[in-house]
């Protein structure tokens, strides 16, 4: 099996957190494995199948992951700045909630 499809297979099957996230390196090691097959996906694509999956009443989750540490992720993930540019903000945000 491809690296694309067990990733999603493993996505897919998911429990816990740990197996959510060794899915999503799976994902990633495929993208860079094989770019040429994720070069029509962009942040739009993601961000509108994620907003339509999660909208669907249908679903529920076996796990739920807290909508903070969802959208924190997210944003870290999508923000196109260097990360160690982005460190700096969130030693501020950080003093700032304190």
């Amino acid at each position: 099996m491809d690296g694309l499809a067990n990733g999603l297979k493993r996505l897919d099957a998911a429990q816990t957190t740990d197996q959510l996230i060794s899915a999503l390196w799976d994902l990633r090691d495929s993208a860079y494995d094989e770019p040429e097959r994720w070069s029509t996906f962009t942040a739009e694509d993601l961000l509108q199948r994620l907003t339509s999956e999660l909208d669907d009443d249908a679903v529920e989750p076996a796990v739920e992951i807290p909508v903070p540490a969802l959208g924190q992720a997210l944003a870290r993930a999508l923000d196109p700045r260097p990360r160690d540019q982005r460190s700096g903000d969130q030693e501020r945000r950080m003093k700032e909630q304190r």
